[in-house]
């Protein structure tokens, strides 16, 4: 959850209503056809038993069952709220209950993505070291991408030692309390947001630069085809999270520390940027879908 939500509490009431009507009405335009796409791609792994076996898929049908969870489970509570001005049920268990659900599925979806982009890289590279500690590798993935934001905010949201004043005209509620502390704050946002955001544009980076590299030096063409197509197939859905994520984080944050809610680009954060990362929830199945569509329409 963004470390500039305290600040939310105080502004956000301020958007205007149309600017919600609109971003409801982008986010609807994109959900059903999402969540089609979505049931979609799961008939294909279920029908296609060599695209689950397939090592390299596994990241897509994560980032696909989170995805589908987010756009089915939380999104319309969003979108409640976008139609409504107000949450869904005016009680301090569901903003609990809202933000925790929100927080523990951005934050595994960021971070399937970064082990994705990790696990890519010694896929290409180091295929031979992947295969001897596979099991170990994927169960410290297992633990990072899911147990990790799960504990995190079951402490933050229901255990941490504070009172929750939520505001129910105001997205998430505004935030739990322990967002008012500013530890926690920063901690928080590094874990879920910030460090998975950092180790996907990273790693994607250097993957890239890596593997054109690679082209100038190796002889065989279908052996650097075959690792230029691994990359390309995840790159497109890391760019995909960076053009949603990053606006909201770098703006989030400068918000958080400039505390200026009259400036132009706070409104434009607390009416719009806020919900970009929802369009990374709904534009995910399509281009999942865009990179699996050699195995997906080849022919059996």
């Amino acid at each position: 959850m963004s470390s500039s939500a305290n600040t939310t509490i105080d502004a956000t009431s301020l958007s205007p209503p149309q600017s919600r009507i609109i971003v409801f009405i982008i986010l609807i335009i994109l959900l059903i056809p999402s969540v089609i796409c979505s049931l979609y791609l799961f008939y294909k792994f279920i029908q296609r038993s060599e695209m689950r076996r397939r090592d390299t898929n596994l990241v897509f049908i994560c980032l696909i069952i989170i995805n589908f969870l987010q756009a089915t489970g939380e999104l319309p509570l969003t979108l409640t709220f976008l139609y409504t001005n107000q949450a869904a049920i005016l009680k301090p268990i569901f903003c609990q209950w809202w933000a925790f659900l929100s927080a523990i599925l951005y934050g595994t979806g960021l971070w399937i993505m970064a082990m994705g982009s990790i696990e890519r890289y010694l896929f290409i590279f180091h295929s031979h070291a992947l295969k001897k500690y596979r099991i170990r590798f994927r169960s410290i993935s297992l633990m990072i991408c899911f147990i990790l934001p799960i504990g995190l905010y079951i402490f933050l949201v229901f255990l941490f030692p504070c009172t929750n004043h939520f505001i129910y005209i105001i997205f998430w509620c505004g935030a739990p309390c322990y967002m008012t502390q500013s530890f926690w704050q920063v901690f928080s946002w590094l874990i879920d947001n910030g460090i998975p955001m950092c180790i996907i544009v990273i790693v994607n980076i250097f993957l890239l630069t890596k593997v054109l590299c690679q082209k100038y030096r190796m002889q065989q063409i279908n052996m650097w085809s075959k690792n230029a197509r691994m990359l390309f197939q995840l790159m497109s859905v890391a760019i995909l999270y960076a053009v949603c994520w990053l606006p909201f984080l770098i703006s989030g944050q400068i918000m958080s520390y400039t505390q200026d809610l009259s400036s132009t680009a706070t409104m434009l954060y607390l009416e719009y940027f806020v919900y970009l990362p929802y369009i990374s929830v709904t534009l995910c199945p399509f281009v999942c879908l865009f990179s699996l569509s050699k195995e997906i329409f080849r022919r059996q």
